[in-house]
Formats: structure tokens, C-alpha cells, sequence
């Protein structure tokens, strides 16, 4: 009897080992069925759809990849260090579109006001840096643009501008930009065509103890035709100061519009006798045309010096 139940029992556990054997086969069958039936391993994330296009040589982001990011986007340049800033596509985009020329070349052929005027080669001072036969034209570092990347550049120019989406563009509700001054005397008689030293980029020199206008003149262009008329701004104010590049204690005048012909300007009395002999005087412009949340000051602390300067009287 005990041999038949010690045999019973051997065979028990030998039955018992080969069920656990096989439920432990089972689930790793069943786990590994899991895996292999999962829907998703066979999904191709990578579909390739954004592998080796080539942008099209005669859009923003063409343009930007192969002339704007090679050739001008270098340090000290338009690396953001000034506009237009041509690091990124989109900043390439923004500040070249509708966006107003600060910098007046001495030696332009023409006068510009919008570095691209979409549909308007001839109007976008982008085209006159490229092509102009003066001193003036860009890439500065001597070595111009080939005859086809300006035509790349043009022809984007001539179809209308488009985004990185390929979409028409917008014309922005750009800031007023100052376009420049004149002083007279009470007997408007010219005072700023003569300057310190005979140097036309020298303050001009304002007679002491007398009374001078200053005739400021700014507008508010994106195409050639003004957005707000500058007799409507909101905002109009001179500042001065002995100091060029500190304004925080400066006399404010408000400027009052008047109009002359040719041109409407905005005006300011400055009596001479508040400075001593010798002072030079800086100026600096505000304006708003109502819909800028900030005023547009010109010049200001980034401008070149020789706006600063030219921006400028010394009383004699």
C-alpha cells in the first residue's frame, strides 16, 4: 500500500511539472502572440514626405535657403544685427514685405520708400541694391549677385511676394516713418544746408539767441500711397538734448500741422537763447498714426551715428 502511494505521488508530481512547464509555454506564447499581433508595428512613421524636396528657386523659401542665408546673413550684417534680417525664413519674409527703407544710399539713382513693393520690381529698393551701378548695392562684400539669382529674386518680386505658404501678401498696418526736416528762420530763410565744418552729415549750425522753425516731415507709406494721413496723426513731438544718446531729461515740444506747398509738414518754434555758445543740440521725432502701440522715435538709440548727428543743430 505505501508503494502504491509513493508511486501515485511520483507520478503526481511529474504531472504537476509538465502543467506548470506547459502553462508557463503558454504564456509566453501568448505574450509573444501579443507582440506579433500588434496593429501598429507594421505603421511607416517615416513616410518620406518631407525627404530631399528641393524648394522652388523662385519662392521666399528658395530664395532664403540659396542666395539670402549664403550671401547675406553674415556676421555683423543681416544676421539680425540690422534689417532686413535674414537668419530665418520668416524673418527674411517679414522685414523685407511692405516693410519701409531706413536707410536713405547717398548715392541712389532714385528715391525709395519699401524694400519690396509685391508686384513692383522696379519700386522695391531690394531690386536697386542688387542691380544699381553705384557704390550702393548689396552683398557690400564686393562679390554681386549673379544675373540668374536676381532674376529669381525678381521674378518672386513680380508674382505678387507670396509667404512660405504660397500665399498672396498682406499689407501690414506699417509704423510712420521720418523723412527728414528743414530750418528756417523767422524769415524762412534755410539754416540746416549749413553745416558744422562744411560736413553735410554734421549738425547744422542754428544762429544763438534767435527764434528757427522746424519744418518735420513724416508719413505713413507701404506702397507708394499713404496708409494715414499725416496730418491726422496722433502723435507729433521734438525732443531735444545736449546729449546724443540720452533723452530721458529732454525738452518736448509739441508739434503743430501746417502746409505749406509742396508738401504738408509738421512744425516746431525753437528759441536759441536756452543754450550757451558752442552747445550742440540733438533731435529726436515721435510719431503714431493712431495704431501703433508704440511711437515711432527717430532717430533712436540703434540708428546710425550720422543720423544722430545729422539730426542736429550747434548754436554759433
Amino acid at each position: 500500500m505505501q508503494k502504491m502511494i509513493h508511486g501515485l505521488q511520483k507520478l503526481f508530481n511529474k504531472n504537476l511539472l509538465y502543467f506548470g512547464l506547459f502553462f508557463f509555454m503558454m504564456i509566453m506564447n501568448s505574450c509573444k502572440n501579443e507582440v506579433a499581433d500588434n496593429p501598429y508595428d507594421d505603421v511607416n512613421y517615416n513616410t518620406g514626405s518631407d525627404q530631399g524636396l528641393v524648394p522652388d528657386s523662385n519662392s521666399i523659401t528658395g530664395l532664403h535657403k540659396n542666395i539670402f542665408s549664403k550671401r547675406c546673413a553674415n556676421p555683423g550684417c543681416h544676421d539680425g544685427t540690422f534689417e532686413p534680417d535674414f537668419r530665418t525664413v520668416q524673418s527674411t519674409y517679414s522685414t523685407l514685405v511692405f516693410m519701409p527703407v531706413n536707410k536713405t544710399t547717398v548715392d541712389s539713382v532714385s528715391f525709395f520708400t519699401t524694400r519690396v513693393i509685391p508686384g513692383d520690381v522696379n519700386k522695391s529698393f531690394l531690386h536697386e541694391r542688387l542691380v544699381t551701378t553705384t557704390s550702393d548695392y548689396m552683398p557690400s562684400n564686393g562679390v554681386r549677385l549673379t544675373d540668374n539669382e536676381i532674376g529669381h529674386i525678381n521674378t518672386w518680386i513680380a508674382n505678387g511676394a507670396k509667404d512660405v505658404n504660397g500665399n498672396p501678401a498682406v499689407k501690414p498696418n506699417i509704423p510712420p516713418t521720418v523723412v527728414g526736416y528743414i530750418a528756417v528762420d523767422l524769415n524762412y530763410m534755410r539754416l540746416d544746408t549749413i553745416r558744422y565744418n562744411g560736413i553735410s552729415t554734421n549738425p547744422f549750425v542754428a544762429p544763438a539767441n534767435s527764434n528757427m522753425i522746424m519744418a518735420l516731415v513724416a508719413t505713413d507709406t507701404a506702397d507708394g500711397t499713404s496708409a494715414t494721413d499725416p496730418s491726422q496723426f496722433t502723435v507729433f513731438k521734438l525732443k531735444l538734448s545736449t546729449l546724443k544718446d540720452d533723452f530721458s531729461a529732454a525738452t518736448t515740444i509739441n508739434c503743430a500741422w501746417m502746409s505749406p506747398i509742396p508738401f504738408g509738414a509738421w512744425q516746431a518754434q525753437i528759441n536759441t537763447s536756452a543754450w550757451s555758445f558752442g552747445t550742440t543740440v540733438y533731435m529726436r521725432v515721435y510719431v503714431n498714426d493712431g495704431f501703433q502701440p508704440f511711437d515711432v522715435e527717430f532717430p533712436n538709440t540703434l540708428t546710425y551715428d550720422y543720423f544722430k548727428t545729422y539730426f542736429a543743430f550747434i548754436i554759433q
